[in-house]
C-alpha cells in the first residue's frame, strides 16, 4: 500500500509540475521531436524494419559463417571458443528472438496491413519480399520455426523447415505480384529506401534472387530445386547496381557492423584466416585488398589486418550479382546445362577482373563453388553452402569435432515458448541438409 501511494503522490508531482511548465517547455521541436514522430508513417516502419534486417544478415551471423567456413580465425576472447564449435544457446546474439520483435516479423507484417489498407501495392510488395528474406534466413540457420503461428497469441508449434521455405516462397510470389501493380495509390517506401529508393523493378529483382538462393538451399533433399533456382536466376539480379546492401554515411553510430566489430566493439577479436588468404594468394585473386590489408605477419603467414570491408562506409552485400551469377552457374551445370553454366561463371569472372575460363565437367563446377565461396566473404549464405556441398571440404579446427550443423534457438524463445526444445533435445542438423558423405567429387567430408 504505501508502495501504491508512493506511485500515486509522484504521478501527481509530474501531471503538476508539467502544467506548471507548460507555457515555456511546449511548442515548435519541444513538443514535436524528429527523431521521435508522433504520428507513425508506413515510411517510419520501413525505415526501422530496413536496418533489422540489415543486422541480421550482417552484423553476428555473418561473423558466425565466415568462423565456421574458416574464413575468419578466431583469435581472442569469446571468439576462440565460438571458433573451435563450442556454441549454446547465445551464440547469435539474440538473432534468432529478433526475427520476431520489433524490426522484424511483428513489424513487416504491421506494415504489410497498412499498405493494404491504403492500396499501397509496392509498399506491400516490398514489406513481402522483406518477410521473405528474413524467415527465409531463419530457416536456414534454426531450421524448424514458429511460422505459421506466429504472432497468434500462445504457444505456437514449430513449423517443419521445408514447410517454412515453401511459405517464403510463396510471399515472395506475392510481393513480385504487388510490385507488378500501376495503381495511383501506389507510394512506396520512396527515399526511406536507402538501397533502391523504392524502385519496384529493383525490388522485383532482388525477389527473384532470394527466391533462387532458397531454392538452392532445399536442393540437397529436393534435387527439383535446381531447377526451380535456374528459372529464378534467369530473372533476378543481373548487374552490381542492383545490389542488395547495407548504406552507411560513415558518421558516428552510421557504419558498417563489420567495422564496428573490428574497430569499435571487439578489436583483434577476428583476423584473417589462413585458408581463405592461401586460397586467394594461389589463385592471385585481385579482390585480396577488399578483404586484406598491412604486412604479412611471419608468427601466423598471413596479413592480420582487413581491407576495405573494414571501411567504415563498406556497403556490405547481402544479395549480390556475384552471387546471383554464380547461383545461376551451379543450378545450370546441375540441370545439364554445362553451356550456360560457364557463360554465367565468366560473366562473374569479368565483373571481378578475373580471367576467363574454358572448363567443363567437374572441373566447371569446382570453379563456380570456389569462386562462390570467395564472392560470400562474411556472408550468411557461406555456411549454408557449406553444409548443403561439403565444399570446401575443410578440415576441422578441432580433432574429433564436426563443423556446427545448425545454430541453437535463443534462451528466450524456449523459456517462453514450452513447444521450443531445449538445447540437449534439438537436432545437430536442419531437415533439408543432413550430413555429407563425401563432397561433390567424391572425398570424405572432413567436416560432416
Amino acid at each position: 500500500m504505501k508502495n501504491y501511494l508512493r506511485r500515486i503522490a509522484l504521478a501527481a508531482l509530474v501531471v503538476s509540475s508539467a502544467a506548471a511548465c507548460k507555457d515555456f517547455l511546449s511548442g515548435g521541436e519541444l513538443s514535436n521531436d524528429p527523431n521521435r514522430p508522433q504520428v507513425v508513417t508506413n515510411r517510419n516502419i520501413f525505415v526501422g524494419i530496413q536496418s533489422a534486417t540489415w543486422a541480421l544478415f550482417s552484423s553476428d551471423l555473418s561473423r558466425l559463417s565466415g568462423l565456421f567456413t574458416q574464413q575468419l580465425l578466431g583469435a581472442q576472447s569469446q571468439y576462440i571458443p565460438l571458433y573451435q564449435y563450442a556454441i549454446d544457446e547465445n551464440a547469435t546474439g539474440g538473432f534468432h528472438s529478433a526475427l520476431y520483435g520489433a524490426g522484424g516479423l511483428v513489424d513487416i507484417r504491421k506494415l504489410q496491413q497498412r499498405s493494404k489498407d491504403i492500396s499501397d501495392f509496392t509498399m506491400l510488395g516490398i514489406a513481402q519480399v522483406l518477410e521473405g528474406m528474413v524467415i527465409g534466413q531463419g530457416a536456414d540457420y534454426f531450421g524448424d520455426l514458429v511460422y505459421k503461428g506466429a504472432l497468434q497469441g500462445g504457444d505456437p508449434t514449430l513449423t517443419k523447415q521445408l514447410e517454412v521455405y515453401d511459405s517464403v516462397q510463396a510471399v515472395l510470389d506475392a510481393g513480385i505480384v504487388n510490385l507488378a501493380s500501376t495503381a495511383a495509390t501506389n507510394a512506396g517506401p520512396g527515399q526511406g529506401d536507402l538501397v533502391y529508393g523504392g524502385d519496384a523493378a529493383s525490388w522485383t529483382a532482388l525477389a527473384h534472387t532470394v527466391k533462387a538462393r532458397f531454392y538452392l538451399n532445399t536442393a540437397e533433399v529436393r534435387p527439383a530445386a535446381y531447377a526451380q533456382a535456374l528459372a529464378e536466376a534467369r530473372l533476378g539480379i543481373q548487374i552490381s547496381a542492383g545490389d542488395y546492401h547495407s548504406v552507411w554515411s560513415g558518421r558516428g553510430g552510421e557504419t558498417n557492423f563489420f567495422y564496428q566489430f573490428v574497430n569499435e566493439q571487439r578489436n583483434g577479436y577476428a583476423q584473417p584466416n589462413a585458408f581463405l588468404w592461401d586460397l586467394m594468394q594461389a589463385r592471385n585473386d585481385p579482390r585480396r585488398p577488399v578483404y586484406f590489408a598491412g604486412p604479412v605477419d611471419s608468427d601466423v603467414g598471413t596479413q592480420v589486418d582487413f581491407g576495405d570491408v573494414d571501411d567504415p562506409t563498406y556497403p556490405q552485400p547481402i544479395f549480390s550479382a556475384d552471387e546471383h551469377s554464380l547461383i545461376w552457374a551451379e543450378a545450370a551445370y546441375r540441370t545439364g546445362n554445362q553451356a550456360e553454366a560457364l557463360a554465367q561463371l565468366n560473366r562473374y569472372r569479368a565483373a571481378n577482373g578475373i580471367p576467363i575460363g574454358a572448363e567443363v565437367g567437374p572441373a566447371l563446377l569446382r570453379e563456380i563453388l570456389t569462386e562462390k565461396y570467395i564472392a560470400l566473404f562474411i556472408n550468411t549464405q557461406a555456411w549454408t553452402d557449406y553444409r548443403r556441398t561439403c565444399f570446401p571440404n575443410l578440415t576441422p579446427v578441432v580433432t574429433g569435432l564436426k563443423i556446427p550443423g545448425r545454430l541453437f534457438y535463443d534462451a528466450l524463445e524456449r523459456q517462453t515458448n514450452p513447444n521450443v526444445p531445449s538445447a540437449q533435445d534439438q537436432p545437430t542438423r536442419n531437415e533439408a541438409d543432413p550430413a555429407n558423405a563425401t563432397d561433390d567429387f567424391g572425398n570424405v567430408c572432413l567436416g560432416q
